[in-house]
Protein backbone atom coordinates (compact mmCIF):
# COMPACT_ATOMS: atom_id res chain seq x y z
CA UNK A 1 0.00 0.00 0.00
CA UNK A 2 1.25 3.19 -1.09
CA UNK A 3 2.23 6.20 1.87
CA UNK A 4 0.55 9.24 1.88
CA UNK A 5 3.00 11.09 3.43
CA UNK A 6 0.72 14.35 3.16
CA UNK A 7 -0.33 12.33 6.38
CA UNK A 8 2.35 13.23 8.29
CA UNK A 9 2.82 17.19 8.63
CA UNK A 10 4.48 16.92 11.68
CA UNK A 11 8.89 16.71 11.86
CA UNK A 12 10.28 14.79 14.85
CA UNK A 13 13.52 14.60 13.48
CA UNK A 14 15.48 14.30 10.08
CA UNK A 15 13.88 11.18 8.33
CA UNK A 16 10.67 10.55 11.24
CA UNK A 17 7.29 11.79 10.65
CA UNK A 18 4.20 12.04 13.03
CA UNK A 19 0.59 12.26 12.04
CA UNK A 20 -1.42 15.21 14.15
CA UNK A 21 -2.15 13.24 17.10
CA UNK A 22 1.23 11.40 16.96
CA UNK A 23 -0.16 8.21 16.71
CA UNK A 24 1.54 7.07 13.52
CA UNK A 25 4.86 7.85 12.22
CA UNK A 26 6.13 7.57 8.82
CA UNK A 27 10.30 6.74 8.57
CA UNK A 28 12.35 7.13 5.45
CA UNK A 29 15.80 6.67 5.60
CA UNK A 30 18.62 5.42 3.53
CA UNK A 31 21.54 2.54 3.86
CA UNK A 32 23.62 0.83 2.03
CA UNK A 33 22.36 2.34 -1.85
CA UNK A 34 18.63 1.50 -0.49
CA UNK A 35 15.80 3.44 0.72
CA UNK A 36 13.47 2.29 3.67
CA UNK A 37 10.43 3.28 4.15
CA UNK A 38 7.26 2.32 6.61
CA UNK A 39 4.97 3.44 9.32
CA UNK A 40 5.01 2.81 13.48
CA UNK A 41 1.71 2.59 14.25
CA UNK A 42 0.57 3.59 18.21
CA UNK A 43 -2.67 4.32 17.83
CA UNK A 44 -3.65 1.49 19.93
CA UNK A 45 -1.11 2.08 22.96
CA UNK A 46 -2.39 4.17 26.01
CA UNK A 47 0.74 6.12 26.26
CA UNK A 48 1.11 9.33 26.25
CA UNK A 49 2.61 11.92 23.39
CA UNK A 50 5.91 12.35 24.36
CA UNK A 51 5.70 8.59 25.25
CA UNK A 52 4.96 7.28 21.82
CA UNK A 53 7.42 9.98 20.46
CA UNK A 54 10.35 8.67 22.28
CA UNK A 55 9.35 4.88 21.54
CA UNK A 56 9.64 5.40 17.61
CA UNK A 57 12.65 7.18 17.57
CA UNK A 58 14.00 3.87 19.69
CA UNK A 59 12.31 1.54 16.59
CA UNK A 60 13.84 3.58 13.97
CA UNK A 61 16.87 3.50 16.12
CA UNK A 62 17.16 -0.19 16.11
CA UNK A 63 16.13 -0.57 12.87
CA UNK A 64 18.96 1.38 11.56
CA UNK A 65 21.07 -0.75 13.48
CA UNK A 66 20.34 -3.70 12.09
CA UNK A 67 20.52 -2.31 8.50
CA UNK A 68 24.01 -1.59 9.08
CA UNK A 69 24.61 -5.34 11.09
CA UNK A 70 22.76 -6.81 8.61
CA UNK A 71 20.27 -7.58 10.80
CA UNK A 72 16.78 -7.75 10.19
CA UNK A 73 13.28 -9.44 9.93
CA UNK A 74 14.55 -10.25 6.20
CA UNK A 75 17.56 -11.84 7.10
CA UNK A 76 18.62 -15.12 4.98
CA UNK A 77 19.87 -18.52 5.70
CA UNK A 78 23.26 -16.93 4.12
CA UNK A 79 23.13 -13.55 6.32
CA UNK A 80 22.75 -15.56 9.79
CA UNK A 81 25.83 -18.32 8.48
CA UNK A 82 27.86 -15.36 7.03
CA UNK A 83 27.46 -13.31 10.90
CA UNK A 84 28.54 -17.29 12.41
CA UNK A 85 31.58 -17.17 10.19
CA UNK A 86 32.95 -13.44 11.12
CA UNK A 87 32.56 -15.23 15.01
CA UNK A 88 34.79 -18.23 13.99
CA UNK A 89 38.63 -17.98 14.07
CA UNK A 90 40.34 -18.35 10.73
CA UNK A 91 41.40 -21.94 10.53
CA UNK A 92 41.34 -25.58 8.95
CA UNK A 93 37.95 -26.42 10.71
CA UNK A 94 36.04 -22.94 9.41
CA UNK A 95 37.58 -23.58 5.90
CA UNK A 96 36.09 -26.80 5.75
CA UNK A 97 32.93 -25.87 7.26
CA UNK A 98 32.62 -22.95 5.07
CA UNK A 99 33.50 -24.93 1.81
CA UNK A 100 30.60 -27.37 2.91
CA UNK A 101 28.02 -25.15 3.18
CA UNK A 102 29.39 -23.06 -0.03
CA UNK A 103 29.21 -26.31 -1.78
CA UNK A 104 25.80 -28.27 -0.36
CA UNK A 105 23.49 -25.90 1.54
CA UNK A 106 23.87 -22.51 0.28
CA UNK A 107 22.43 -23.19 -3.40
CA UNK A 108 19.72 -24.98 -1.54
CA UNK A 109 18.56 -23.04 1.31
CA UNK A 110 20.84 -20.27 1.44
CA UNK A 111 18.38 -17.63 0.03
CA UNK A 112 15.24 -18.75 2.15
CA UNK A 113 14.31 -15.85 5.08
CA UNK A 114 15.79 -17.77 7.99
CA UNK A 115 12.76 -17.14 10.18
CA UNK A 116 10.96 -19.48 7.36
CA UNK A 117 13.18 -22.51 7.95
CA UNK A 118 11.57 -25.10 10.40
CA UNK A 119 13.30 -28.74 11.27
CA UNK A 120 11.84 -30.47 8.50
CA UNK A 121 13.40 -28.22 6.08
CA UNK A 122 16.54 -29.12 7.19
CA UNK A 123 15.64 -32.64 7.70
CA UNK A 124 15.05 -33.09 4.28
CA UNK A 125 18.37 -31.59 3.28
CA UNK A 126 20.28 -33.82 5.79
CA UNK A 127 18.52 -37.01 3.84
CA UNK A 128 19.37 -35.66 0.03
CA UNK A 129 22.99 -34.93 1.14
CA UNK A 130 22.99 -38.51 2.39
CA UNK A 131 21.24 -39.69 -0.34
CA UNK A 132 23.54 -38.37 -3.18
CA UNK A 133 26.35 -39.75 -1.99
CA UNK A 134 27.17 -37.75 1.47
CA UNK A 135 28.01 -39.83 4.70
CA UNK A 136 26.00 -39.30 7.46
CA UNK A 137 29.18 -37.61 9.34
CA UNK A 138 29.42 -35.43 6.35
CA UNK A 139 26.08 -34.15 5.77
CA UNK A 140 26.49 -33.44 10.11
CA UNK A 141 28.17 -30.50 8.51
CA UNK A 142 24.63 -28.87 7.57
CA UNK A 143 23.93 -28.82 11.83
CA UNK A 144 27.36 -28.29 12.56
CA UNK A 145 27.44 -24.40 10.76
CA UNK A 146 23.83 -23.54 10.80
CA UNK A 147 23.14 -24.25 14.69
CA UNK A 148 25.60 -21.96 16.07
CA UNK A 149 23.99 -20.18 13.18
CA UNK A 150 20.47 -19.93 14.31
CA UNK A 151 22.28 -19.81 17.70
CA UNK A 152 23.27 -16.14 17.36
CA UNK A 153 20.13 -15.51 15.09
CA UNK A 154 18.08 -16.27 18.10
CA UNK A 155 20.11 -13.69 20.25
CA UNK A 156 19.49 -10.64 18.11
CA UNK A 157 15.77 -11.61 18.17
CA UNK A 158 15.87 -12.59 14.27
CA UNK A 159 14.55 -15.79 14.60
CA UNK A 160 12.74 -16.97 18.00
CA UNK A 161 13.71 -21.17 17.61
CA UNK A 162 16.20 -23.02 16.24
CA UNK A 163 15.43 -25.80 13.84
CA UNK A 164 18.49 -27.80 13.99
CA UNK A 165 17.58 -29.38 17.40
CA UNK A 166 15.63 -31.87 16.70
CA UNK A 167 16.83 -32.85 12.97
CA UNK A 168 17.96 -36.30 13.34
CA UNK A 169 20.77 -38.00 11.65
CA UNK A 170 22.16 -41.98 12.39
CA UNK A 171 25.49 -42.26 12.04
CA UNK A 172 26.78 -45.55 12.54
CA UNK A 173 29.65 -45.97 15.24
CA UNK A 174 33.39 -45.36 13.78
CA UNK A 175 35.25 -45.89 16.58
CA UNK A 176 38.08 -49.02 16.07
CA UNK A 177 37.87 -51.17 19.19
CA UNK A 178 42.09 -50.82 20.10
CA UNK A 179 43.06 -54.46 21.68
CA UNK A 180 46.56 -54.37 23.63
CA UNK A 181 46.93 -50.30 23.21
CA UNK A 182 50.22 -50.27 24.44
CA UNK A 183 51.12 -53.19 22.16
CA UNK A 184 50.18 -51.45 19.25
CA UNK A 185 51.61 -48.30 20.29
CA UNK A 186 55.13 -49.58 20.41
CA UNK A 187 54.19 -50.59 16.94
CA UNK A 188 53.83 -47.94 15.31
CA UNK A 189 56.29 -46.30 17.35
CA UNK A 190 58.95 -48.60 16.71
CA UNK A 191 57.99 -49.42 12.58
CA UNK A 192 58.31 -45.06 12.15
CA UNK A 193 61.73 -44.92 13.97
CA UNK A 194 63.02 -48.36 11.78
CA UNK A 195 61.24 -46.99 8.16
CA UNK A 196 62.50 -43.34 8.67
CA UNK A 197 65.67 -44.04 10.51
CA UNK A 198 67.28 -41.75 8.10
CA UNK A 199 65.02 -39.19 7.50
CA UNK A 200 63.98 -36.45 10.09
CA UNK A 201 61.35 -34.52 8.44
CA UNK A 202 59.12 -37.79 8.12
CA UNK A 203 60.41 -39.28 11.41
CA UNK A 204 58.87 -35.84 12.93
CA UNK A 205 56.00 -35.31 11.28
CA UNK A 206 54.83 -39.15 12.28
CA UNK A 207 55.86 -39.11 16.22
CA UNK A 208 53.64 -36.05 16.39
CA UNK A 209 51.11 -37.84 14.78
CA UNK A 210 51.70 -40.45 17.82
CA UNK A 211 52.00 -37.69 20.40
CA UNK A 212 47.98 -36.95 19.55
CA UNK A 213 48.24 -34.22 16.81
CA UNK A 214 45.51 -34.48 14.09
CA UNK A 215 46.96 -34.21 10.55
CA UNK A 216 45.95 -30.39 10.01
CA UNK A 217 47.59 -29.85 12.81
CA UNK A 218 51.40 -30.96 12.00
CA UNK A 219 50.84 -29.59 8.08
CA UNK A 220 50.04 -25.86 9.74
CA UNK A 221 53.39 -25.99 12.15
CA UNK A 222 55.30 -22.96 11.58
CA UNK A 223 58.71 -22.62 12.62
CA UNK A 224 57.92 -19.66 14.83
CA UNK A 225 55.01 -21.71 16.94
CA UNK A 226 57.81 -23.86 18.10
CA UNK A 227 60.40 -22.68 21.15
CA UNK A 228 63.26 -25.12 21.44
CA UNK A 229 64.97 -23.03 24.56
CA UNK A 230 61.47 -24.40 26.33
CA UNK A 231 60.13 -27.96 24.91
CA UNK A 232 57.15 -26.48 23.55
CA UNK A 233 55.21 -25.48 20.39
CA UNK A 234 52.00 -23.71 19.95
CA UNK A 235 49.07 -24.58 17.87
CA UNK A 236 47.42 -21.48 16.69
CA UNK A 237 44.22 -22.07 14.74
CA UNK A 238 42.98 -25.31 16.60
CA UNK A 239 39.45 -27.50 16.29
CA UNK A 240 37.96 -26.10 18.79
CA UNK A 241 39.41 -22.63 18.10
CA UNK A 242 41.56 -22.25 21.14
CA UNK A 243 45.30 -21.60 21.04
CA UNK A 244 47.33 -24.62 22.63
CA UNK A 245 50.61 -24.84 24.07
CA UNK A 246 51.86 -28.25 23.57
CA UNK A 247 55.25 -30.42 24.83
CA UNK A 248 57.95 -30.64 22.75
CA UNK A 249 59.06 -34.16 23.27
CA UNK A 250 63.05 -35.06 22.67
CA UNK A 251 62.53 -37.70 19.97
CA UNK A 252 60.69 -34.62 18.19
CA UNK A 253 63.46 -32.20 18.87
CA UNK A 254 66.18 -33.81 17.86
CA UNK A 255 64.17 -34.38 14.40
CA UNK A 256 63.53 -31.19 13.90
CA UNK A 257 66.72 -29.43 15.09
CA UNK A 258 68.33 -31.10 11.92
CA UNK A 259 66.70 -29.27 9.50
CA UNK A 260 65.14 -26.56 11.13
CA UNK A 261 64.58 -23.22 9.88
CA UNK A 262 63.83 -19.50 11.59
CA UNK A 263 61.01 -19.44 9.82
CA UNK A 264 58.04 -20.60 7.92
CA UNK A 265 56.08 -24.01 7.46
CA UNK A 266 57.97 -26.75 9.19
CA UNK A 267 56.85 -29.25 7.06
CA UNK A 268 57.31 -27.15 4.01
CA UNK A 269 56.46 -29.23 0.86
CA UNK A 270 59.47 -31.22 -1.12
CA UNK A 271 57.76 -30.57 -4.52
CA UNK A 272 56.36 -26.81 -4.07
CA UNK A 273 59.13 -24.38 -1.85
CA UNK A 274 57.68 -21.99 0.17
CA UNK A 275 54.29 -24.32 0.27
CA UNK A 276 53.23 -26.71 3.36
CA UNK A 277 53.21 -30.33 2.81
CA UNK A 278 49.80 -31.03 1.23
CA UNK A 279 49.48 -34.50 2.56
CA UNK A 280 51.41 -37.57 3.68
CA UNK A 281 49.53 -40.57 1.36
CA UNK A 282 52.28 -42.32 0.26
CA UNK A 283 54.36 -42.21 3.27
CA UNK A 284 51.21 -43.62 5.21
CA UNK A 285 50.63 -46.32 2.49
CA UNK A 286 54.32 -47.16 3.62
CA UNK A 287 53.84 -47.10 7.33
CA UNK A 288 50.46 -49.08 6.85
CA UNK A 289 52.22 -51.73 4.70
CA UNK A 290 54.98 -52.22 7.56
CA UNK A 291 52.35 -52.15 10.39
CA UNK A 292 48.99 -53.41 8.82
CA UNK A 293 46.20 -52.45 7.46
CA UNK A 294 44.75 -51.43 10.92
CA UNK A 295 47.00 -48.63 10.79
CA UNK A 296 45.91 -44.41 9.87
CA UNK A 297 47.12 -41.61 10.83
CA UNK A 298 44.02 -40.83 12.38
CA UNK A 299 43.70 -44.15 14.24
CA UNK A 300 47.38 -43.50 16.57
CA UNK A 301 44.61 -41.00 18.36
CA UNK A 302 43.13 -43.87 19.25
CA UNK A 303 46.03 -46.01 20.15
CA UNK A 304 47.32 -43.27 22.05
CA UNK A 305 44.92 -42.14 24.45
CA UNK A 306 43.74 -45.87 25.03
CA UNK A 307 47.24 -46.46 26.22
CA UNK A 308 47.07 -43.76 28.30
CA UNK A 309 43.88 -45.20 30.28
CA UNK A 310 45.78 -48.98 30.38
CA UNK A 311 48.34 -46.82 32.72
CA UNK A 312 45.40 -45.09 34.69
CA UNK A 313 46.24 -41.40 33.52
CA UNK A 314 43.04 -39.48 34.00
CA UNK A 315 40.48 -38.31 31.44
CA UNK A 316 41.41 -34.27 32.12
CA UNK A 317 45.01 -35.37 30.98
CA UNK A 318 43.92 -37.45 28.41
CA UNK A 319 41.77 -34.53 26.47
CA UNK A 320 44.59 -32.08 27.15
CA UNK A 321 46.59 -34.83 25.06
CA UNK A 322 44.21 -35.01 22.21
CA UNK A 323 43.66 -31.05 22.40
CA UNK A 324 39.58 -30.87 23.66
CA UNK A 325 38.72 -28.35 25.77
CA UNK A 326 35.82 -31.04 26.81
CA UNK A 327 36.92 -33.77 28.74
CA UNK A 328 33.92 -35.35 27.66
CA UNK A 329 35.13 -36.12 23.78
CA UNK A 330 37.74 -38.03 24.92
CA UNK A 331 35.35 -41.03 25.11
CA UNK A 332 35.03 -40.49 20.49
CA UNK A 333 38.83 -41.96 20.84
CA UNK A 334 38.94 -43.93 23.90
CA UNK A 335 38.39 -47.52 23.63
CA UNK A 336 36.65 -48.77 27.19
CA UNK A 337 38.52 -51.82 28.74
CA UNK A 338 35.85 -53.55 29.09
CA UNK A 339 37.60 -57.29 30.11
CA UNK A 340 39.60 -55.46 32.91
CA UNK A 341 36.17 -53.41 33.85
CA UNK A 342 34.66 -56.63 34.15
CA UNK A 343 37.25 -58.14 35.79
CA UNK A 344 37.43 -55.90 38.23
CA UNK A 345 34.02 -55.57 38.69
CA UNK A 346 34.00 -59.67 39.24
CA UNK A 347 37.33 -59.60 41.55
CA UNK A 348 35.33 -56.98 44.09
CA UNK A 349 32.25 -59.79 44.26
CA UNK A 350 34.67 -62.32 45.04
Amino acid sequence: MAINTKEFPNKIKPGLYANKSYERFYYSFKYDNERYRGIIDYSDKTWDKRTKTDNAEKAIFKLKEQKKDNISDNATIDDIVQLYFESMKEGTYKQNRKSYYDRKVKPKIGKKLAKSVFQRHLQKLVNENIANGDSPRTAKQIIEVLSPAFNLAEANQITTHNPCRKVKIAISPSKKIVVNASDRLRVIYNAIMKLYKDDPYYRAFFLLALQGRRKSEVMNLKWEHISFDHDYYVLPTTKNGEEQKIYLPPNVKECLEDFKQNIGWVFESPVNPGHRLCDAKKQTAKLKKAIGEWFTMHYTRNVMVSAMAEQGIDAIYMSGALGHSDPNTVTKYLTMNYLKGSKMASDMIQ
